[in-house]
């Protein structure tokens, strides 16, 4: 259920952002974002008892990770929604396992069998079809772009987590901490690149807050949670379920829809999606 409910959480932050960068600049509203949520979450865990009991190397690599998930990669997917429908960065953003899969096998020299092998290739089948519809429309390939450069990242930020022994007794002081890191990189980054302008209102404020509490402190609590208790591979088999729920968002929430080929796409993706977690060989290294 809890996996369930990341899949759910993580897809709908998608369009919500859709919704976010058409009042507010994307690097300044991540930046507020992560302050309010990091501070929220820090102070309501020491509310609760929590501290933040590591040593010197893994605060090093918490500060990492939230530089990657919180800076880059949705500095990037933000940047993007600016030029791309919510549905297309979703669907992008759900080969994820199938990137984790391919760096732990290159990199951690994880295991992999044929199977494996021809799942991570139908799944680059799926997005390159979703893609080549779209080489005419210039400013949809820049979007598309910055949101693989953006995947690449969280990729990484996966791996990254594999290195720090999350504790459920201080989680909530381990994302804001992140968070925290994030937002101190997306400020600078907000000040040569935003114009600092927002449109206040009760889309934005209930937007806000939605994205800050749910993607922002639930969504990173699960999937600390669930890395822990289950692994960072058969966690990422959740974004099964995100293509559809985004889809599904993206169309009730904005009117977005998909062409034959890109439900065509998202299909092959699936396939290769579930070919790379069939494999019985895969991923037997998994905490690298």
């Amino acid at each position: 259920m809890l996996g369930i409910g990341f899949a759910l959480i993580w897809a709908s932050a998608f369009p919500s952002a859709k919704i976010a960068v058409q009042f507010c600049p994307p690097f300044l509203f991540l930046f507020l974002r992560f302050t309010l949520a990091g501070l929220f979450s820090i102070i309501l865990g020491n509310y609760l008892g929590q501290k933040l009991e590591y040593d010197p190397r893994a605060i090093l690599w918490i500060i990492v990770f939230g530089l990657v998930q919180n800076g880059i990669y949705l500095g990037l997917i933000f940047l993007a929604l600016t030029k791309i429908d919510a549905n297309v960065s979703v669907i992008i953003a759900s080969i994820l396992p199938l990137t984790v899969a391919f760096f732990s096998w290159v990199i951690f020299k994880s295991k992999m069998g044929l199977l494996g092998l021809v799942g991570l290739f139908v799944g680059l089948l799926g997005v390159l079809l979703i893609m080549l519809q779209r080489v005419e429309r210039e400013f949809e390939i820049i979007g598309i772009s910055l949101c693989i450069l953006g995947l690449l990242a969280t990729t990484f930020s996966t791996l990254i987590i594999t290195k720090i022994n999350i504790k459920k007794s201080n989680i909530l002081i381990v994302v804001g901490l992140q968070m925290l890191s994030g937002s101190l990189f997306l400020l600078p980054l907000s000040y040569f690149f935003d114009v600092w302008s927002i449109s206040f209102n009760m889309t934005f404020l209930f937007t806000f807050l939605y994205i800050a509490a749910f993607p922002g402190i639930i969504g990173p609590v699960i999937w600390f949670y669930l890395q822990k208790e289950i692994g960072a591979v058969r966690y990422s088999s959740f974004h099964f379920l995100v293509p559809f729920f985004g889809i599904g968002i993206s169309y009730f929430l904005l009117g977005e829809t998909l062409t034959f080929i890109d439900m065509f796409g998202v299909v092959v993706i699936i396939i290769g999606l579930y070919l790379v977690n069939k494999d019985k060989n895969a991923f037997k290294n998994q905490d690298f």
